[in-house]
């Protein structure tokens, strides 16, 4: 087996086996990304010169027996985390030349444990589209097919990991960044609550957004997600008997339509786990979702954009202008942007709807509670269909159509539950999709097992990551 197509967990294992050097492993990777580069645009600042620097310094470090948990790793990052000296943007032109003085403390922890990072990858702007595309960087291409998205925001990770060009990297999700790209490119990406993970060095800090953002992994496995969060959060994760663990699937969502093919592949799930399990998994829809799909959106617009809009243009930006200026080919900020800021001067929630923010979210907990018990987890689609074409996702969500599409997926930053898509299989198509873990807030540990659980069963169906020739000629289908 080539070395970028094991598991992150089985490089550490190689490593320490002396099968192959840090160095070997790095450049392997670095050769894979300079490979799929031009098709795919997800690495968007690299630094390779310096990986490669730190591997030949890694390998000189464990033939002195430094153990270190991700001793000589290779790694990526979301753009819109600080690294010491290179670019934190959000995708922004007005900030190409603004270079971090400082790592992100989550890059401090994995760098102290070892990791080496290759570089940064592509995001939406400002972190605020389930795409991935800016007028910085361009966009970023599916995998698979390049007239399709990866998802988006952290859909720069998603598509490296998922081509083998990177074995793990950390994203943020605001609104199902990590689950969503997860579920698209056919990897798995972990949301824990807002608190487990320090935010500080993450670029844009958007206050009123408050608990529904979360720094968390992404990776090929689950196991390997289950070693980089334990370092991100600094603290082993307990593994709990699963089978105490008490599982509710959710079901259908009425006005939220899943894809047939999709539907079916997750029923087939729920009922191989069930057959693995040996008990049932009951059926509850919860009541809540597209309620809470209304309060994540009322909290987004709470302040009328005018956070965004400071950021894209400062004092002097003018909607009306930067519409002007996009019909005519002049654009300087991005039609998504441009779309939200609108949402936002239309859709400002009223003072009375925000000041019962606090009495909603513990509303939706309450409810959640009496859906899956007070540990229990819940099991539902991450996203209705496959990836879409390019501007799919967005289009729908800013056609006022994204209580048919979003739900599923931003119920977890609500309610600020930890939450996991795992991929599970793949439609006759070959385009993959996952299941969602959504446990309760503080008990990732659950979250962890179940899906940990769920892969085992799915691992001899599972074909969502192709072979290095089938991604490297990546035929539209």
């Amino acid at each position: 087996m080539d070395i970028i197509h094991r598991s992150a967990v089985e490089m550490i294992e190689g490593l320490d086996r002396k099968e192959f050097t840090s160095v070997e492993l790095v450049s392997a990777h670095i050769e894979r990304i300079q490979s799929i580069h031009p098709s795919l645009n997800a690495l968007v600042c690299e630094r390779f010169e310096q990986a490669l620097a730190e591997a030949k310094e890694a390998d000189r470090r464990r033939r002195e027996q430094e153990d270190l948990p991700l001793l000589g790793m290779p790694i990526t990052v979301k753009e819109t985390l600080d690294v010491e000296g290179f670019p934190t943007t959000g995708g922004l032109s007005k900030h190409r030349h603004r270079r971090a003085t400082k790592d992100a403390e989550v890059i401090r922890r994995i760098r102290r444990a070892g990791a080496i990072i290759l570089g940064k990858t592509n995001v939406s702007t400002l972190t605020m589209a389930h795409e991935t595309d800016n007028l910085l960087y361009g966009r970023t291409n599916h995998p698979l097919d390049h007239s399709r998205t990866p998802g988006g925001s952290s859909g720069g990770e998603a598509a490296l990991i998922a081509s083998f060009a990177s074995p793990w990297g950390i994203g943020t999700d605001l609104g199902g960044s990590i689950r969503l790209p997860a579920h698209c490119c056919g990897i798995a990406g972990f949301r824990p609550t807002h608190e487990e993970i320090p935010h500080e060095g993450e670029y844009p800090d958007i206050p009123h957004h408050g608990h529904m953002n979360a720094i968390g992994p992404m990776a090929r496995w689950t196991g390997d997600i289950r070693l980089l969060y334990a370092v991100m959060r600094g603290k082993e994760v307990a593994t709990p008997d699963v089978r105490s663990i008490s599982v509710v699937w959710a079901g259908p969502l009425y006005g939220c339509p899943v894809e047939r093919e999709v539907w079916t592949g997750l029923q087939k799930v729920i009922s191989g786990w069930e057959q693995a399990m040996g008990k049932r998994i009951p059926t509850k829809p919860p009541g809540f979702f597209k309620e809470s799909f209304q309060y994540w959106l009322d909290m987004i617009l709470q302040d009328g954009g005018a956070f965004i809009r400071k950021e894209v243009g400062g004092s002097d930006f003018h909607l009306g202008r930067e519409w002007w200026r996009w019909v005519t080919g002049r654009k300087k900020v991005h039609l998504w942007v441009l779309q939200l800021l609108l949402g936002g001067k239309w859709f400002r929630p009223h003072s009375r709807r925000i000041n019962q923010f606090s009495q909603l979210l513990s509303s939706f907990r309450r409810q959640f509670r009496e859906v899956t018990g007070e540990e229990g987890v819940l099991l539902c689609p991450v996203y209705p269909r496959t990836a879409p074409r390019h501007g799919g996702i967005t289009q729908m969500v800013y056609n006022n159509l994204g209580s048919r599409v979003l739900p599923y997926l931003v119920m977890a930053n609500a309610l600020d539950c930890p939450a996991m898509t795992v991929p599970v299989g793949e439609t006759q198509k070959g385009f993959p999709f996952g299941i969602q873990i959504v446990g309760h807030p503080g008990q990732e540990e659950r979250v962890l097992a179940v899906a940990e659980s769920l892969e085992a069963v799915c691992r001899e169906n599972r074909t969502t990551v192709k072979s290095e020739a089938a991604l490297a000629s990546s035929p539209s289908i």
